[in-house]
């Protein structure tokens, strides 16, 4: 594509001159930075959410502290990551199976 659009003048590359780093750095403001901010509070996160213009928010929206996160309630990762943990199969077995798909 990155070629096709050198070709082709109608698909030249654009930039915003009006929203700009500094334009940006005005206005970002980080929502851990407020310590008036609940990130438990769904209405005030889904305000947070639409301010866009003179405050930009970002960061950590929402958080839900009533139920455990994914890691603590599903029995399968209790071990750690799935991608860290050992086969079970011997290296040779393994290597097969990716030369198989190669």
């Amino acid at each position: 594509m990155p070629a096709q659009g050198r070709r082709n003048e109608g698909k030249a590359a654009t930039y915003n001159h009006d929203n700009t780093y500094a334009w940006f750095r005005e206005r970002v403001k980080k929502l851990e930075d407020d310590p008036s901010y609940d990130p438990s509070d769904w209405q005030g996160a889904m305000q947070k959410a639409l301010l866009w213009g003179d405050e930009i928010p970002i960061g950590k929206l929402f958080q839900r502290t009533d139920l455990p996160s994914l890691d603590q309630a599903e029995p399968v990762l209790e071990g750690g990551p799935i991608a860290l943990r050992k086969l079970g199969i011997s290296k040779e077995l393994a290597q097969e199976f990716v030369a198989e798909l190669m």
